[in-house]
């Protein structure tokens, strides 16, 4: 199940990334903004915090067409001795009035096997407060995911990831302008109506005022394995 959570991992990402510095008169979450023209690195750990593989993401342009964005982002795979192991080229789509993320993967080799799935916000709230307080403690983040002709080893069907335990904490070690977020996540994956599988992660989280979320690390309750995922 490694690939498969590798890949759930992109999409927490992508939707983790850039909520709390969007305009204030947006009504709708633009889950695209302020993670554009971006470059991060993701590092894959085993429990004894020995590097087994890691992967980096090339974020493009922002393109809007009739009110839809659309961001190319390319993710490049290695293995611990930075070898290339393989590569993929995928386009978020977001269109306000549907309130939805459309992810099309493409791999480089066979552009015609793209595989779409649909990322559907449970709830519309601010992801990342402006001006946090430590001890702060924010609402839960629910999500699904509709995929519909398959990702990278999924079979196909749907998949729900929950976000709690969410409340900012004190870290002295931090730069002016920067504050962090501790939680807790919960991924379901489910096939026909069946849950298939569940994974839980710890989340520590850096977001910066003027950049977004500049650190996270996630943390299997399973094993104790982790990956880092930070801007470059």
């Amino acid at each position: 199940m490694r690939l498969n959570i590798f890949s759930l991992s992109i999409i927490l990402l992508a939707v983790l990334l850039p909520a709390h510095l969007l305009h204030a008169q947006q009504s709708e979450e633009m889950l695209l903004f302020e993670i554009d023209d971006n470059e991060y690195k993701k590092c894959n750990y085993n429990k004894e915090g020995e590097l087994e593989s890691f992967q980096k993401l090339l974020v493009g342009s922002i393109e809007e067409n009739d009110e839809t964005y659309r961001l190319p982002v390319e993710l490049y795979s290695y293995n611990a001795e930075g070898e290339l192991q393989d590569s993929t080229k995928t386009l978020y789509t977001c269109r306000p009035d549907e309130q939805q993320v459309l992810l099309n993967v493409f791999p480089f080799t066979d552009y015609g096997k793209g595989s779409e799935i649909k990322v559907n916000l449970l709830d519309t709230k601010t992801f990342y407060p402006v001006s946090p307080e430590p001890g702060w403690e924010m609402k839960p983040i629910e999500f699904a995911l509709n995929i519909d002709k398959g990702l990278v080893g999924f079979l196909g069907g749907k998949s729900k990831i929950t976000i709690f335990d969410r409340r900012v904490v004190s870290n002295d070690t931090l730069q002016a302008g920067q504050y962090q977020i501790n939680s807790e996540v919960d991924i379901g994956v489910y096939v026909l109506g069946i849950k298939m599988k569940g994974f839980g992660y710890r989340v520590f989280e850096i977001i910066e005022r003027n950049r977004g979320i500049i650190w996270q690390k996630f943390t299997s309750k399973d094993d104790g394995s982790y990956f880092v995922i930070r801007l470059i």
